[in-house]
């Protein structure tokens, strides 16, 4: 993580791009070196620092350790020489040297040092495209035979840090033609198609023809991840952008933990700082452009020669001292940070300043400049050299945004992901950080945090969902109480074996799986079809997904390691734990269950109370001012008595109703005596407390049918079924019915595989007994060892739950089928295998061999039981429990004081949920329940304070979901719904007042106008209209991007202040009685507001046109005429028909469009003063008000309209006309 604030920080170290002491022709430190110890942290570390290879280090090593001083200084001088020896293109018997002098064809066996740095070259050049090559060498290498300049840079330069210049030998007259060659490429460079422009992609024929030559591909050929040749005689290996990061893992290798490693400005930590905090590192402002010109005239002034320079000199220190800080990096255990810069060294040409650094793509020098990039910071889970290789790859990208588009994947498709960059451009400055969709940062929610006061907040239930809730409003100042009817925490949450889904992981990441956005909403969609997935909850639990996983792996220290591929899913995504030390599975449900209520009973004991053997038997409730009620408490059952416990939110968070004959036999009475895998304690209780007090409910029908719960051969009539997993199947385990017969693709959806087991399996016979239909699950021997020995053992020899079959034969046996059908199945399927494809059942994954030869086999008998219940309560993607509404502009509102999460709600899973998403689901939206509900006490009424002020603040906002405007229309357009603060606060606005937003995308800050759609007395969100196409302006870009969670800005700003209180409407002072609505595109927005605070004054008082109006054709009080150039830029047309439907003699609509669609049936064209007289108002009367919102032209043309008309100004508002008014920051 990132931080602005170095305010209370102890820095353990910075880093700033390479940098050199002394001259560029510097000599190698002799071995005898001295490493001077750094006196700060004495009392923790043992610290040696001093210079190597003209770059600055320190180690810092625990004195816990008890690793004396000079073993550290062995240690480290002794990697240094390996790297000088193997990898530095300065030492001319350098092992990369002699790579460099082989002929084409010749084979160089590398040594491991060398081997295991270029097949990390080699992956990085393939990843990043070629933005890093250490290939590019022969563009410098062609022009060595030209050199015909003198050296630019003193032979003779002795180092500021008090090494010896030595004589010139034959290494130092080597290094002194290289250096000439060198200088002599930056001039032939600079001079042959070298352009300053970015965007300006020409070099000379020459320098492509290199350009060809200087790629990996071209250049070497490895083999064996052993071998190294060269494919032409030119090709040279420059590994400098690498070994450096390299030089620092090496060190991190051998010495013990904790230490921290710094050399040259890239850092590596290895385990938790001694005092217990994190490592903090800070980044270095890079220098401004008259810094560099200052530096570069007191070089000259120094002896350095041009056009090459470097910034060295023995002032440098005492200007680092006092240079500002971009960040402070915070970092943990195997972090590493490398950061690249342009002014290393520099190259001045015609009054311009050039870095050193080629572009692989483009063969050129980069200009240092305002716009280019000046300096990129990259922080890796993992080894240094790939952030150092990352950080070399970025800034050779130019300009920032083609940096962090390159940057930005290896997130979480690079096994070794990157947890942070930071990349800077001088002009601005210009700053882009890595930002994680639906991430607030944490500066600001503890600012948000700020403006609400402690709440006391009641949780019914502790499985996941209610620890989840209890945890997080805990986090948000809550004082929370758990009630929980059983007398032991967990739930079904405990009995979770699956895992937990998630994309973009960092353990996907470190496993090189591929996944994303689009893949996991795609199969929870489809999971669903036939039921109720809302695109809002299921995206807020995509883009949660992530850090739902992280935040129980870094917070709870739950090793969420091992990944698999389950049914339905497009990507290997659920997470669970590895087996344990003695090789036993970790039941993943009871591990994260046990974890969070020790961490409770640790660190939250003053915070949460756990009541347990206390049910609620009702929700208290009391009935606000507006009539609208709210929560405000519960009634409890303990030990044989009530009691009332009062509350400002509660959460309901008590799972489904998988073993309840009541509500069962109301939505599913088919499903009465089917097995269950639930506890007896899955009994829906607060479905029924959230419909006693009107919470819709949804898909109640929608019951999860598992097709694999055991039957126990010893009692096989028990209702309650033991789950078998699905890794059971995910490990290759296959199903055949009594004849032996396969008829399912096993890692299909749960609701297909259960359908084919009741639809071709015979019932389960017990004696008289008959039971449900059931099938036999086999797994050969390599299916065993995948699913984990110890797991099968647990079941087998444990539960008796699987039965040993030594080959074919018995299993028929067993079975009762006849043997050559089931050895033709397995056959079958072996073919299958081999092909990737069934022709039977359609499956393509086959995770393990099988076949009529397999032994050792064992199998179990399964049938379909009831698993998970889909419906519920119904909730908004901020967690808040929903009750019907009757209305235009939306079918539902919140309950006050009220939220749910986890099985007790509907909404998320459809027909059929998704396996690893009950888990997922429960921690996602017990998180944002818990803190929905703790925010409840705003300590301001309003989100916006003083809005009749000339000045307002900005103040953040967090995205709660994205939604389309029209069924049919509207395709260019979105509404965008941000939360307010608190559930229950308003936004403070007038009606037609509009607001600012803004913010950041590739380190510019894109700002926008709207009107807002809510009304201003709507409590919990604000929403917005915006387009998305690119007449929606930059800020679109923003909009495209953000997803639930994220985090904008927002500011009252001016607008039409129109003023509905006691029965009349006023603007200005002045009452009006009717309103005319001239909109254009995307200014339907305010329209929308003022129509739905117009019919809820109609409701209330009725229209305040009708008793005044003298026209005898002009009976309503409000009328549209909505302007459009095609029928994608149209929004909420179904609403605006409904409620001209609803409301006839009060409110019309009249629609233009431009380009009309195939079957178009109104108005064509632009507004005409016709369409004014006969759709909207005329002649103009005393009360008449016409608002104009649209593109500036169409203001325009609107207003000459009304001019024409003999509307006088003080009768129209236009939305263009006004000033925006100033916002501090």
């Amino acid at each position: 993580m990132m931080d602005h604030h170095t305010k209370g920080k102890i820095l353990d170290g910075e880093t700033r791009t390479s940098r050199i002491i002394g001259s560029v022709d510097f000599h190698f430190p002799p071995p005898s070196e001295s490493l001077k110890c750094n006196e700060d942290d004495s009392n923790l570390f043992r610290i040696v620092s001093g210079i190597r290879c003209a770059m600055p280090f320190t180690v810092k090593v625990a004195t816990s350790t008890k690793l004396k001083e000079e073993d550290i200084r062995d240690i480290v001088m002794h990697v240094f020489d390996e790297i000088e020896s193997t990898l530095s293109n300065w030492n001319p018997s350098s092992e990369v040297n002699k790579v460099n002098m082989l002929k084409k064809g010749e084979i160089h066996e590398m040594s491991p040092m060398l081997r295991e740095v270029v097949v990390a070259s080699k992956e990085i050049v393939k990843i990043t495209r070629g933005a890093f090559d250490p290939s590019i060498a022969p563009i410098l290498a062609h022009y060595k035979m030209k050199a015909s300049y003198p050296s630019a840079v003193h032979s003779e330069t002795s180092s500021e840090t008090g090494s010896s210049s030595v004589g010139a030998s034959a290494s130092d007259m080597d290094t002194s033609r290289r250096q000439r060659a060198i200088i002599e490429v930056w001039r032939e460079l600079l001079v042959q198609g070298y352009s300053s422009d970015p965007k300006d992609v020409k070099v000379s024929k020459h320098v492509k023809r290199l350009l060809e030559l200087s790629q990996w591909s071209s250049a070497f050929s490895v083999k064996d991840k052993k071998f190294i040749s060269k494919k032409h005689d030119e090709a040279c290996l420059d590994l400098s952008g690498i070994a450096k990061g390299f030089a620092i893992d090496e060190i991190a290798k051998r010495l013990p933990s904790p230490c921290y490693i710094e050399w040259g400005g890239d850092v590596k930590v290895v385990g938790s700082h001694p005092s217990g905090r994190p490592w903090h590192v800070a980044v270095l402002k890079p220098r401004s452009l008259c810094e560099i010109k200052r530096r570069v005239e007191a070089s000259q002034m120094e002896g350095q020669v041009g056009p090459v320079f470097t910034l060295a000199d023995k002032h440098l220190d005492e200007e680092d001292s006092s240079r500002e800080y971009l960040a402070i990096i915070e970092l943990n255990d195997g972090d590493s940070v490398a950061t690249s810069g342009d002014c290393e060294k520099i190259i001045s040409k015609d009054g311009k300043f050039y870095s050193h650094i080629i572009s692989p793509k483009l063969g050129r020098l980069l200009e240092i400049n305002e716009t280019t990039l000046a300096q990129a910071v990259v922080v890796c889970q993992g080894p240094c050299m790939y952030a150092d290789a990352f950080s070399t790859a970025a800034i050779s990208q130019e300009v920032p945004s083609l940096a962090r588009a390159m940057l930005e994947p290896f997130r979480t498709y690079f096994r070794f992901p990157l947890k942070d960059f930071l990349l800077y451009s001088r002009g601005g400055p210009r700053i882009i950080r890595l930002s994680i969709p639906g991430i607030e940062p944490k500066e600001l929610r503890e600012k948000r945090f700020q403006s609400h006061d402690a709440a006391k907040v009641i949780v019914i239930g502790s499985g996941l969902a209610g620890l989840s809730a209890a945890i997080e409003a805990a986090d948000a100042k809550a004082k929370v109480l758990i009630l929980e009817k059983e007398l032991k925490t967990g739930g079904n949450s405990a009995k979770a074996t699956s895992g937990i889904n998630g994309w973009g992981t960092n353990t996907q990441a470190k496993l090189n799986i591929a996944d994303d956005e689009r893949l996991f909403e795609r199969d929870t969609h489809r999971s669903g079809i036939g039921g109720l997935t809302h695109p809002s909850l299921v995206r807020a639990l995509s883009t949660q997904s992530a850090p739902a996983v992280h935040w129980l792996q870094n917070k709870f220290r739950i090793p969420l390691d091992v990944v698999s591929q389950l049914g339905g899913h497009s990507a290997r995504r659920t997470h669970r734990a590895p087996p344990d030390e003695h090789g036993s599975p970790v039941p993943i449900g009871h591990l994260i269950m046990s974890t969070m209520k020790a961490m409770i009973e640790k660190h939250y004991a003053d915070k949460i109370e756990i009541r347990c053997g206390s049910k609620v038997t009702r929700l208290l409730q009391k009935t606000c001012d507006d009539g609208l009620k709210i929560i405000t408490g519960v009634e409890v059952e303990c030990n044989g008595s009530c009691y009332e416990e009062f509350a400002d939110s509660v959460i309901l968070a008590t799972g489904g109703f998988g073993s309840d004959n009541g509500l069962m036999a109301r939505f599913r009475p088919d499903l009465l005596g089917v097995p269950t895998t639930n506890g007896k304690f899955a009994q829906g209780e607060g479905v029924l407390l959230g419909e006693t007090v009107g919470a819709h409910l949804i898909d109640m029908d929608k019951v999860q049918l598992h097709p694999t719960g055991f039957i126990n051969p010893k009692d096989p009539t028990n209702q309650t079924k033991s789950l078998a997993p699905e890794a059971i199947r995910g490990s290759g385990g296959i199903l055949v019915n009594s004849d032996g017969r396969r008829f399912v693709d096993e890692l299909d959806l749960r609701s297909v595989v259960t359908n084919a087991i009741l639809q071709n399996c015979s019932c389960y016979q017990d004696g008289n007994q008959e039971g449900p239909p059931f099938a036999w699950c086999i797994l050969s021997k390599s299916s065993q060892e995948i699913f984990g020995l110890p797991a099968i053992s647990f079941y087998k020899d444990k539960m008796g739950l699987f039965e040993h079959c030594a080959n074919v034969k018995e299993l028929s046996t067993l079975i009762g089928c006849d043997e050559s059908v089931l050895r033709q199945t397995l056959q079958d399927y072996s073919n299958a295998m081999k092909v990737g494809n069934c022709p039977l059942t359609r499956k393509h994954i086959f995770p393990a061999e099988l076949s009529e030869n397999s032994t050792d086999l064992i199998v179990a008998r399964i049938t379909p039981s009831i698993h998970y219940t889909m419906g519920g309560i119904s909730i908004n993607a901020a967690g808040e429990v929903q009750e019907t509404l009757t209305g235009h502009f939306g079918s539902h509102r919140h309950i006050r004081g009220l939220y749910a999460a986890g099985e007790v709600t509907g909404g998320v899973h459809g027909n059929n949920r998704l396996a690893g998403n009950s888990l997922l689901e429960c921690c996602v939206f017990g998180r944002i329940a818990g803190e929905r509900a703790a925010t409840v006490k705003q300590q301001h009424k309003s989100l916006f304070q003083n809005i009749d002020s000339t000045e307002s603040n900005w103040v953040p906002v967090v995205l709660r979901e994205v939604k389309n405007t029209d069924e049919k229309y509207g395709k260019n357009t979105l509404e965008v719904r941000f939360n307010l603060h608190g559930a229950l606060q308003h936004s403070g606005l007038d009606v037609g007042q509009f607001i600012g937003l803004r913010g950041d995308y590739d380190g510019e800050t894109l700002q926008g106008y709207f009107s807002p759609i809510t009304r201003p007395d709507d409590e919990g969100l604000i929403s917005i209209l915006c387009r998305v196409d690119d007449k929606g302006g930059p800020i679109t870009k923003i909009f495209k991007s953000i997803r639930p969670g994220s985090i904008m800005h927002m500011c009252a700003m001016g607008g039409l202040r129109l003023k509905f209180s006691n029965g009349k409407i006023s603007f200005n002072g002045r009452q009006v009685k009717r309103i005319g609505l001239l909109a254009g595109g995307t200014g339907i927005a305010p329209m929308i507001q003022i129509i739905r605070a117009y019919s809820d004054h109609i409701r209330k008082y009725g229209d305040p046109a009708a008793a005044t109006t003298t026209s005898s054709n002009q009976q309503h009080g409000l009328n549209l005429i909505f302007a459009a150039e095609e029928d994608n830029d149209l929004a909420y047309m179904k609403v605006l028909k409904n409620v001209q439907k609803d409301f006839p003699n009060d409110f019309r609509v009249y629609v233009k469009v431009n380009i009309p669609p195939l079957g178009w049936t109104d108005g064509v064209g632009f507004i005409e003063p016709q369409d004014v007289m006969t759709h909207l108002m005329y002649p103009p009367e005393k009360g008449d008000l016409v608002v104009i919102c649209g593109p500036p032209v169409f203001d325009s043309a609107m207003v000459k309209v009304l001019r024409r008309l003999g509307f006088e100004p003080h009768q129209w508002f236009s939305y263009s006309e006004q000033d925006v008014v100033s916002a501090k920051d």
